[in-house]
């Protein structure tokens, strides 16, 4: 018999094994609070893979855990590259420097979206995370009102994600050339791209991060061109989505902005100052969208 301290073939402690099979068990199944105490005890007993990594940061970003996903993040980018994974170094860099911006850091955002082009010069491999770096270069252009920049740039970034197969970079490129067609006054154009979007979030084709960044942004665009069926339509559809995850902190507060907003332009004011108020409850200390005094203006990047 294994003594607790002694490791399995694969180099876990023995002791961790259940913990570590839970925590990918709940992540599996959503369970975004049961996931990240498995995979914690997990760590505790040996520290984590890469990919594990990987799993215990998501967990920790949707139940709110904002610092520890970070933290969490950082050891998977920096164990991909122990083991000579560049291009999932990479995308851990990129997810690093996108939060980072939502938390108006921008040097340090900066920093690893620079690092992770530095990797990515060492190899001339077209993988999907060259895709992913072109997603903060589209913000800075049309940022400075460059559309057409702009979009040649999103338009690079799916072909990328089609080639490779991404779904996930797919979805943030095309919303982004919807996003720029509205801004260009090309409605239908626009609203055609960010529908094509939203096939796949509300197919369950991306991931948990990326499906909570493609109903936000597309709902804030909707709004600001006026799609009223729209925002209501993919409201409704967020709201399903995060009721299925009720531990889930990350989108709530600001499904329940967008809630609130429907309901103001319904005129039903007591109803909709009571689910801002439940925004911003669920939400403070967590999510800066879901109580600033003007939560609809638009962070800067994707969401």
């Amino acid at each position: 018999m294994k003594s607790p301290n002694q490791r399995d073939q694969q180099g876990r402690v023995a002791g961790g094994y259940d913990h570590l099979e839970r925590g990918r068990k709940h992540y599996g199944l959503r369970a975004w609070a049961d996931a990240y105490a498995a995979l914690s005890l997990a760590d505790q007993k040996t520290p984590l893979g890469a990919e594990d990594l990987e799993l215990f940061a998501m967990a920790a970003y949707m139940i709110g855990r904002d610092d520890e996903y970070l933290v969490a993040l950082e050891r998977a980018h920096n164990a991909h590259m122990n083991a000579g994974q560049c291009a999932r170094a990479v995308r851990c860099a990129f997810w690093l420097g996108f939060r980072l911006i939502m938390r108006g850091q921008m040097g340090h955002a900066n920093g690893w979206f620079a690092l992770a082009q530095r990797l990515l010069e060492r190899d001339a491999r077209e993988c999907a995370e060259r895709g992913y770096l072109l997603l903060p270069v589209v913000e800075q252009r049309l940022e400075s009102r460059d559309f057409e920049t702009a979009y040649a740039a999103a338009a690079d970034a799916a072909a990328i994600g089609e080639r490779c197969g991404d779904a996930d970079l797919i979805a943030c490129a095309r919303h982004q050339q919807g996003r720029i067609r509205l801004q260009q006054a090309q409605v239908e154009a626009g609203l055609a791209l960010l529908d094509e979007t939203m096939v796949t979030v509300t197919g369950g084709e991306l991931s948990p991060l990326v499906t909570g960044l493609m109903y936000c942004s597309v709902i804030h665009a909707c709004q600001q061109v006026y799609a009223l069926d729209r925002t209501r339509e993919w409201t409704t559809a967020l709201t399903q989505w995060c009721e299925g995850q009720p531990d889930m902190v990350a989108f709530a507060g600001v499904c329940r902005v967008h809630r609130a907003e429907i309901m103001q332009l319904q005129g039903t004011w007591p109803e909709a100052i009571e689910e801002a108020r439940r925004a911003f409850a669920r939400s403070q200390g967590i999510d800066r969208r879901a109580t600033a005094p003007h939560s609809t203006s638009r962070p800067r990047f994707i969401a």
